[in-house]
């Protein structure tokens, strides 16, 4: 559960993403560098005081979310900077290369920790480092809050050599491809009245619930099978997995969105998504299906942070892109934290013995993978919704040519 605060804190993008429109990314990046340094800080104190905080462990819950808070600040000064100063044809590529940085972190935090703070203690915590380790989070996200004071800029790219409609796809050639008509600059209740938002935002957070509940358990399935040998590796290879999908979802959808909308790349990672999550249900137990479940659910994962927002963008303008995006990361702020606790009800539910705090078995996540399958299934419903929007528009796109042609 202190897991699922800072997730909570990382999910609430509306501040950052107003913040960043309407002051400079620089104020963004020192309130960031406040807030995260302080969270770890409160969290390092934590140790120094452990007779306190065993009697007050809520103060805790406060300590990983204002920690978690102040990380989404770093996130969206970085992203919407990006955006911003490159051309839009590039977009799924700064994207993807950004949120695979942002996947990177985790892969390497968790690699750290278990080869410098586990101390050799890897199925008993209480001997950990955690005092080096908060201690570390607190020196490393101020010092890349201050680099980002010092080295963000914003140098729009001008917006009016190129259109919606026409972008170039290279420097070197001078061919043009056609896009279909966007909206514009669209925020508020004629954004929320938009049907393609709506099934980008219920996507976003089915996809992304169920993905996070499988993230910040996965030590809990292996304690579950007798796997935790396996723990350090499970918890590197899992953001690993999104990197690769990143890079792999942004530069995809670049290469071929002027004949294949960005949809269809993320339609597919969530057919795949769907197909594991079944398979999960009944095989879960076995090592070999759990490392398929790293993959089935990491590239989905790092397909729906790269393509989510790219899609956002385009469909509704720069404008008012980090209030935009950060109301679809405030939704899943509030389903992610639901999501873990039904996942939590489950699992405490499945436990055989009264007394026991561990549940070992396939039963203890079968009906939690069923929960999974069913967000996972209706996230593809969502998305077909989207892919039949866009075919309608390419398909406009393509007559609107062919009799101005004739």
């Amino acid at each position: 559960m202190f897991a699922s605060m800072g997730n909570f804190g990382i999910s609430l993008g509306f501040p950052a993403g107003l913040l960043t429109e309407r002051f400079s990314v620089r104020w963004t990046s020192f309130v960031a560098t406040i807030v995260s340094t302080s969270g770890f800080l409160l969290l390092w104190s934590t140790t120094l005081s452990k007779d306190f905080y065993h009697d007050h462990a809520w103060l805790q819950y406060i300590y990983f979310f204002i920690a978690g808070f102040g990380a989404i600040f770093m996130y969206m000064a970085s992203l919407t900077t990006n955006m911003n100063n490159f051309q839009p044809k590039h977009r799924g590529k700064v994207v993807g290369i950004l949120d695979a940085s942002f996947s990177a972190g985790p892969a390497l935090i968790s690699l750290l920790y278990g080869v410098l703070f586990t101390n050799g203690h890897v199925n008993d915590e209480q001997n950990q480092n955690l005092k080096g380790f908060y201690l570390m989070s607190a020196i490393a996200f101020g010092t890349i809050g201050v680099l980002g004071i010092i080295l963000l800029r914003s140098n729009p790219f001008e917006i009016e050599d190129i259109t919606f409609q026409r972008m170039s796809e290279t420097a070197s050639d001078k061919e043009e491809h056609d896009l279909p008509e966007r909206e514009g600059d669209v925020t508020g209740f004629k954004l929320i009245k938009s049907v393609n938002f709506q099934f980008l935002f219920w996507a976003y957070i089915f996809c992304a619930g169920l993905q996070l509940t499988y993230q910040t358990n996965i030590t809990a399935y292996l304690k579950s099978y007798d796997l935790e040998g396996y723990s350090t590796l499970f918890t590197t290879l899992n953001p690993v997995f999104q990197v690769v999908s990143k890079f792999l979802a942004g530069f995809l959808s670049d290469a071929i969105v002027h004949k294949v909308p960005r949809i269809v790349v993320l339609f597919a990672f969530n057919i795949f998504q769907t197909i594991v999550l079944i398979i999960c249900i009944f095989y879960s137990n076995n090592l070999s299906v759990l490392v398929i479940s790293l993959i089935g659910l990491g590239m989905p994962n790092g397909a729906l942070w790269c393509l989510t927002p790219t899609m956002l963008s385009e469909f509704y303008g720069m404008k008012y892109f980090g209030r935009n995006w950060g109301t679809i990361m405030f939704g899943n702020a509030f389903g992610g934290l639901l999501f873990q606790r039904i996942y939590g009800w489950i699992y405490d539910n499945s436990i055989e013995y009264t007394g026991q705090t561990v549940c070992y078995g396939l039963h203890c996540f079968t009906w939690s993978f069923t929960m999974m399958a069913v967000l996972s299934f209706c996230s593809c419903i969502f998305n077909a919704g989207v892919l039949e929007s866009e075919i309608y528009a390419y398909r406009s796109l393509k007559r609107a040519k062919k009799s101005t042609n004739d």
